[in-house]
């Protein structure tokens, strides 16, 4: 099995949220026309650079046996030499107490779109 292993950071503007090594796999949703919305892809060891938008939605990401959810509020990411690197206004963890991590995570980012839906209809006019 190739030794090569992903870096994760996760950066807020509060500063660096999330720092994880030795992942094995990273998937995220993105956000962009050319792709179906919401499709998600995979990054793998080795991956091809890349910079994406990534809408408000959960990340997992796999070290070796276990899979951990996060949630995040869009923004980028970026594939580099194998590390990823995602940029975010809003992050969270979800525990590994949770018994179903990825509803937690789901349930979350639901949340905060309709936060960001109800903070857009305020903000009508304001431009």
């Amino acid at each position: 099995m190739n030794s090569e292993r992903l870096e994760l950071h996760i950066v807020t503007p509060d500063g660096q949220s999330l720092t994880e090594t030795r992942i094995d796999l990273v998937v995220f949703r993105r956000k962009e026309h050319r792709f179906e919305s919401g499709s998600e892809i995979a990054v793998f060891p080795r991956h091809a650079p890349l910079l994406i938008r990534i809408p408000v939605a959960p990340i997992r990401y796999r070290q070796a046996d276990t899979t951990t959810h996060v949630a995040v509020g869009g923004g980028f990411a970026e594939v580099k030499e194998n590390q990823v690197v995602v940029v975010t206004p809003r992050f969270a963890k979800i525990g590994a107490d949770d018994p179903h991590p990825s509803r937690a995570a789901l349930r979350l980012t639901r949340q905060w779109q309709k936060e960001l839906k109800d903070f857009r209809k305020e903000m009508v006019g304001y431009l």
